[in-house]
């Protein structure tokens, strides 16, 4: 047996192979501090990019948001500033940016804190941009079911109305917007909402503009009011609303073979009877052709529930012209009378009181024909116009006294209060000046 013994292995440098830890230790440390540095780098994205898009600098917002986004998809504060720097960016047309920033938008869930704001903001981008009135109405009632407090879903929905030949269901939208506005801009709102209750197409010239249908110059009338609804037609051919929309401003401009053409394209669909609108509007337009036993059919499809300025006003001239009921058409038109833009409408009460002649009641039915005529009155042109012209000078006491005067002469004791208000305002500011 061999007494040979292998070779020994020689023990390593104590030093080198400290050296060797203490660099691997510095390598890890460097390294840690570096990603520490990204990452409060990267966390701090959302900030910057909010600086940026107030220095109007969208293309390096979205950058660096789209970094942040890697890693955090589902941010509901960074994809709404990430759509708002898409939106307000140059490297894209609006269709496509519009389209972009609503695709993840929708990554924001329902019960987000900000599921609110997002549907809000899809719903204005695919009015505004996209020209989706039926789309972008659906979005905003949801904003609205989901926060009934937010002032920007109420006023949308309040001009859309306008749009879209509906602005007598235009007004609970404008009293949440009036009540969720700061006191400095509710006369501005009440201005808004006299033009809206009375000019509907100037209501909305602003929209407009911003959208192409009024170019420089130019003013608010029928033709950009049915450049609007062709284009949502475009937009939107098979929509029940955008259908009964333009049926309507046909119907209004004595184009009635048009407006019952473009009804009869979905009449046999079941989801043209869950809209009013398309109800009102259908029946309207049979009322107009002397299709009698139609209109009535029609009327009794109306979904439910039949309530509303639409429905009543409705009903009541089927009560009267069709059933020869003048008591239940006289119920009908005092329903359809107590809302909004009842008030207004003299010709109304003018049938009303033709009913109630019929019934006997010669008594009340000169009483209703005096407010018909009181009414008809602060209808003409020139009221309008003087009232217009105040309403340029929002600082007048005047102009809230011939307001105040002219809602009170309309029985509009809401409108009255709000104008009695500013005209506390203005007083109380013109007793400190002195």
């Amino acid at each position: 047996m061999s007494d040979d013994v292998g070779p020994v292995a020689k023990s390593s440098d104590p030093s080198k192979s400290r050296r060797r830890r203490i660099l691997i230790s510095s390598a890890i440390a460097g390294l840690v501090v570096w990603l520490t540095l990204e990452i409060v780098h990267l966390e701090r994205a959302p900030a910057r990019a909010l600086r940026l898009l107030r220095q109007q600098r969208a293309t390096e917002a979205e950058t660096e948001l789209f970094h942040y986004l890697r890693f955090h998809p589902r941010s509901p504060e960074a994809i709404l500033l990430w759509s708002q720097a898409v939106i307000s960016g140059e490297t894209r047309t609006p269709r496509e940016a519009a389209t972009l920033a609503i695709s993840r938008l929708q990554l924001i869930p329902e019960d987000s804190a900000h599921a609110s704001e997002a549907r809000m903001r899809e719903g204005r981008l695919a009015l505004l941009i996209l020209h989706q009135p039926a789309r972008a109405e659906s979005l905003l009632l949801r904003s609205v079911e989901l926060n009934p407090n937010l002032l920007d879903s109420h006023y949308l929905l309040w001009q859309l109305c306008d749009m879209t030949e509906r602005f007598q269901q235009s007004e609970p939208h404008f009293w949440k917007t009036y009540e969720l506005s700061d006191e400095s801009a509710r006369a501005e709102r009440l201005r808004e909402w006299y033009v809206s209750q009375f000019s509907p197409s100037a209501s909305t010239a602003g929209f407009d503009r911003q959208m192409g249908f009024l170019k420089p110059g130019e003013y608010p009338g029928p033709e950009s009011d049915i450049a609007r609804l062709e284009e949502f037609y475009s937009s939107e051919p098979d929509s029940p609303l955008i259908l009964a929309a333009l049926a309507q401003w046909y119907l209004h401009n004595h184009q009635r073979d048009e407006a019952l053409q473009l009804l009869l394209r979905i009449r046999d669909r079941d989801d043209a009877f869950q809209s009013p609108f398309y109800v009102a509007t259908l029946v309207a337009v049979m009322l107009e052709i002397g299709k009698l036993d139609e209109a009535k059919s029609e009327l009794e499809r109306w979904p439910q529930p039949t309530e509303g300025y639409a429905y009543w006003s409705t009903a009541a001239k089927v009560f009267e012209v069709i059933d020869r009921d003048a008591a239940a058409a006289v119920a009908a038109y005092d329903r359809a009378l107590a809302v909004w833009p009842g008030p207004a409408e003299w010709s109304l009460m003018h049938r009303k009181a033709q009913c109630l002649a019929r019934l006997g009641k010669k008594a009340e039915a000169e009483s209703v024909r005096n407010d018909a005529k009181r009414v008809e009155l602060q209808m003409e042109a020139l009221t309008h116009q003087k009232l217009r012209a105040a309403l340029a000078n929002l600082d007048s006491p005047d102009t809230a006294t011939q307001m105040l005067d002219f809602y009170q002469s309309l029985n509009r004791e809401q409108e009255a209060t709000c104008w009695q208000n500013v005209l506390n305002r203005l007083s109380r500011k013109v007793r400190l000046i002195y």
